[in-house]
């Protein structure tokens, strides 16, 4: 098959053109600072009442977690907590590093914990977090350093969870409420807030008594300036001017002319983010689903030049997968059974199925048309016809969950790094679940249940393994993120898509 050749951005492409001869205007390094641009506005900088992915980036750098998920392994490591121990399924205690300090001098304790968690888990705070905090059933102060959480029901998940979790100050909410980081940001990060026009511009400092033992480190730069610039294009102009030194977020016809631009270093990073398919393997949609014989399935695992799609649509670093989850997240197992591009066995399949002229179905998605559209064709040549449902998510969604829809298109990606946190929604007995498989549910209801980080990864392992086993979804590719950068800077950017500029330095 012949994908169509990507569309550039001829407006773009014909600005550059002009540029490319003329040296960008370098950014000054000897006061090491960096000029960074954002696309999502931000209504509030508290992750807990604003999770754009602007804010997420923001908090990261401005406050601190109990722990933290290193960026290059995806492991947990502590972070404010020095120590943690289970004393049953359900209770955890912790300890904390003592002598961290808030942007304001004051030192970290138990009660700040305390505030935020209770704060966060009553449903009455209304707060948006992408994490649900609803598994902390209570949350008690042992100590000026210690403290412990009861959870509803024991949750494997909860150490991760609660990296994600920013400590504030108690009495944060006290007097203003959900405007209270808005106008007093104070964390115990990397950097300090100095300066904030609303929507516009966020100046950081480094924060020089940032606790030495910080999983994050100290900075390296000593100031970030944060610039909301929603226009891809304004962006560019700004990078060649000077007037910033990072942007991140643009597509590959983008990134391939930057590349051209002398003094712009441009380049890209798979991330988690993972574009699927799932397929009505348990007959939802009426008894005569094509789509409950593994065979069909299989048939449309081997019809998909995977590959093709990803260097033709998506390009940079991404990766066709195998298994239903990105290589570093915790439970991904490194084999499973595996779907080459094969339409010759695609179409075999389909004949021993008893499909030997094929048939029609419908695919449904929200997002990524064009690669929709390539997965059509191919299935196309194996004589799977299909009809292109394309809708917003919500309206999609309600669909999926009735069991009204044969094949759903969509991606995931998690923050935590951890299969737990997305492969039962899909297969755990959920409303979203299409194979209704009783094995894979229990195998990932045991996983989350259990704290011996081994014990989880086997049983991760064995649902997802039979999950490909048995075709039950087509887990197609990674995504890919592209930055550019003015010469000289580096700005580490792990598989979540998160940027650590805490970890960037100019050289």
């Amino acid at each position: 098959m012949t994908l169509f050749p990507k569309t550039w951005h001829l407006g773009l492409a014909v600005a550059l053109t002009g540029l490319m001869t003329a040296p960008v205007v370098l950014a000054d390094s000897a006061d090491n600072t960096v000029h960074a641009a954002l696309s999502i506005e931000i209504a509030s900088l508290d992750n807990y009442y604003d999770t754009a992915g602007s804010v997420t980036l923001l908090s990261r750098q401005i406050w601190d977690a109990l722990f933290y998920i290193e960026p290059d392994t995806a492991e947990l490591t502590h972070a404010l907590a020095a120590s943690h121990s289970y004393i049953d399924d359900t209770t955890l205690e912790i300890e904390l590093r003592q002598g961290v300090l808030f942007h304001d001098g004051r030192e970290l304790t138990a009660d700040d914990v305390v505030y935020t968690l209770n704060w966060i888990r009553n449903p009455d705070n209304a707060v948006r977090t992408i994490t649900s905090p609803r598994f902390i059933s209570s949350v008690e102060r042992i100590d000026d350093y210690r403290l412990r959480i009861v959870m509803e029901k024991p949750t494997a998940l909860a150490l991760r969870f609660l990296s994600v979790f920013p400590i504030y100050p108690a009495g944060t909410y006290d007097e203003l409420g959900e405007a209270a980081m808005n106008t007093n940001p104070v964390g115990t990060g990397p950097f300090r807030v100095t300066s904030v026009e609303p929507g516009r511009e966020y100046v950081l400092e480094r924060f020089e008594d940032h606790y030495a033992d910080s999983p994050k480190g100290a900075a390296q730069i000593e100031t970030l300036v944060v610039r909301i610039i929603p226009e891809t294009g304004t962006q560019i102009a700004e990078l060649m001017s000077g007037g910033i030194d990072w942007m991140y977020g643009f597509g590959a016809d983008q990134a391939e002319n930057l590349s051209r631009v002398p003094d712009v270093e441009v380049g890209s990073v798979a991330t988690s983010r993972m574009m699927y398919m799932v397929m009505d393997a348990a007959g939802r949609t009426g008894p005569d689903s094509p789509f409950a014989n593994v065979l069909v399935r299989q048939a449309v695992a081997h019809a998909i030049d995977r590959p093709t799609v990803v260097a033709a649509l998506v390009q940079g670093d991404a990766r066709a997968l195998d298994a239903f989850c990105y290589p570093d997240n915790f439970g991904c197992p490194a084999e499973v059974t595996s779907y080459p591009y094969d339409p010759e066995r695609a179409r075999a399949l389909l004949a021993e199925a008893g499909y030997p002229d094929g048939f029609s179905t419908t695919i449904s998605a929200w997002r990524d048309r064009p690669i929709v559209e390539a997965v059509m064709g191919y299935l196309g040549e194996v004589g799977i016809e299909t009809e292109l449902n394309y809708s917003k998510l919500a309206p999609l969604r309600e669909q999926w969950e009735a069991g009204a829809l044969p094949v759903v298109y969509g991606s995931i990606g998690s923050q935590l790094s951890d299969v737990g946190n997305f492969v039962p929604t899909f297969f755990g007995m959920s409303a979203r679940d299409l194979a209704r498989d009783e094995q894979v549910a229990e195998w990932l209801r045991l996983g989350n249940a259990a704290t011996d980080p081994e014990v989880r990864r086997n049983y991760s392992h064995m649902a997802l393994q039979r999950i490909a086993e048995q075709a039950y979804a087509v887990p197609l590719f990674s995504d890919n993120l592209n930055f550019a950068t003015t010469s000289g800077l580096t700005v580490p950017i792990d598989s979540t898509g998160m940027p650590h500029f805490y970890r960037a330095l100019w050289e």
